[in-house]
């Protein structure tokens, strides 16, 4: 094989690193370059974030279809790993991955290992509002809602806050979240099924949701801490299980973590379909 240089991608190689790695276009990444004879051959992204326990940065890599199992990917990995050395004990994938993907199987030979797991669901939504309209009633019936509760599709209203709240609940850098945030504001309001629930002008949960093909996919759901498992958890469920019967949505897709024992018996009562699971790579960085 050729010569292969692996190294900090200079100013006017930035562009061409960051159009193989598209999702971190809007992060403040540093930026690493693989070439073999000269030719580009692939790229990576550190993130200068840390990320959950244990901890690490989150590292996006990508090499070109035909210089792939030559070992670029794993040069890139090195490179990164030594570069966020001095700061971190460790390397997070970008986005979590099912075990059968190629990606997978490459963290994996390079010496990541999965962590915080995910499983992802189908669900009819007639059945799920079975299960999730008598707890809403119940709220109703014992007088556990204060009189400031409300339920608001997602709008500009305290994006910040809101993010924050969604980066403190489920991991990720307040900055990201919120250009997600923005971007899903501006699919729409038809694309877009976004809540958020308030406590008088608080943001006490968030659940995101959206349209694809006929289909309601819950991205993500987060309740302040000493709020979890009490009524802004429910009324997000029922209101957009609502807004699916109104707009003749019949299925929806939504997913979890694999310790989160409410969700996870929902999935069970409502007899929905697993559809997969997902896991975050962690790779941990040798100490001297």
């Amino acid at each position: 094989m050729e010569e292969l240089e692996v190294r900090l991608a200079a100013e006017p190689e930035a562009r061409a690193c960051l159009a193989l790695l598209p999702q971190t276009w809007t992060l403040p990444v540093e930026l690493l370059i693989a070439r073999t004879g000269g030719v580009m051959a692939g790229a990576a992204a550190l993130y200068w974030q840390s990320w959950t326990t244990p901890a690490g940065f989150p590292a996006d890599i990508h090499v070109l279809p035909q210089f792939r199992r030559k070992g670029i990917g794993r040069a890139l990995l090195m490179a990164a790993a030594e570069l966020a050395a001095p700061e971190t004990d460790g390397l997070w994938s970008f986005t979590p991955f099912e075990a059968r993907d190629e990606a997978a199987a490459f963290m994996t030979a390079c010496g990541l290992t999965p962590h915080r797991g995910q499983r992802h669901f189908i669900g009819n939504a007639e059945d799920l509002r079975n299960d999730v309209e008598p707890m809403a009633r119940h709220l109703r019936a014992r007088n556990r809602l204060p009189a400031t509760a409300r339920i608001a599709p997602l709008s500009d209203d305290r994006l910040e806050d809101i993010a924050w709240l969604l980066s403190r609940e489920l991991g990720g850098d307040p900055r990201r979240t919120l250009n997600g945030l923005n971007a899903r504001l501006g699919a729409g309001a038809a694309m877009d099924w976004s809540l958020v629930a308030w406590d008088d002008d608080e943001p006490v949960a968030v659940l995101l949701c959206r349209i694809d093909a006929g289909v309601a996919i819950i991205d993500a759901r987060a309740v302040s801490g000493r709020l979890r498992n009490r009524w802004p958890n429910i009324l997000l469920l029922e209101a957009i299980l609502l807004r699916g019967r109104t707009d003749g949505v019949t299925r929806f897709r939504f997913r979890c973590d694999e310790t989160n024992r409410d969700t996870l018996s929902l999935a069970r009562r409502s007899a929905a379909e697993e559809t997969e699971a997902t896991a975050l790579y962690y790779y941990p960085i040798a100490s001297d």
